[in-house]
């Protein structure tokens, strides 16, 4: 068996992967959260945070992500400028750029992918997850400014 024959097989079972996976076409625009219940295939662009927790996610080549990922597996030949969140393995092939952090369970980085950021490895599901979506923040209360008037009766008191 040579090395070549151990590649092709690799590209077999991440082709089996994207078989019966949604697609966003590489013609097509996400601006927005993305969440689902399939594994999905970006050749596209997405920006926005992308939430397939028990997922894959393959973003191809020429395909581009701005924003966290929360998925099990990311298989990456393409793009992302944001944090990524894996329970299960991180690819990233060598065409790929990533732009943010990585926190898997298992992550692969090939030799020719560019990427800058920190890596986080856990085998604990729950130290891998990603942060939750802050709620509305509740406002505190602030006094208003103090009026020019008495601040001027300040200031002529000191004088």
């Amino acid at each position: 068996m040579s090395i070549f024959d151990a590649k092709d097989k690799k590209d077999e079972a991440l082709s089996e992967a994207a078989a019966g996976a949604a697609v966003i076409g590489p013609t097509h625009f996400i601006n927005g959260q993305l969440s689902g219940e399939e594994d999905l295939v970006i050749k596209g662009y997405v920006k926005g945070r992308i939430d397939l927790k028990s997922h894959s996610l393959i973003v191809e080549k020429g395909g581009r992500v701005d924003g966290d990922i929360i998925v099990h597996t990311l298989i990456l030949r393409g793009s992302v400028n944001g944090n990524i969140f894996a329970a299960g393995k991180v690819f990233v092939a060598p065409e790929a750029h990533v732009r943010g952090d990585i926190a898997a369970a298992r992550i692969s980085i090939s030799e020719g992918a560019v990427f800058k950021g920190s890596i986080k490895m856990e085998e604990d599901l729950e130290k891998v997850s990603a942060p939750k979506e802050k709620g509305p923040v509740a406002k505190e209360k602030t006094e208003p400014p103090p009026s020019p008037a008495k601040d001027s009766k300040k200031k002529d008191a000191k004088a």
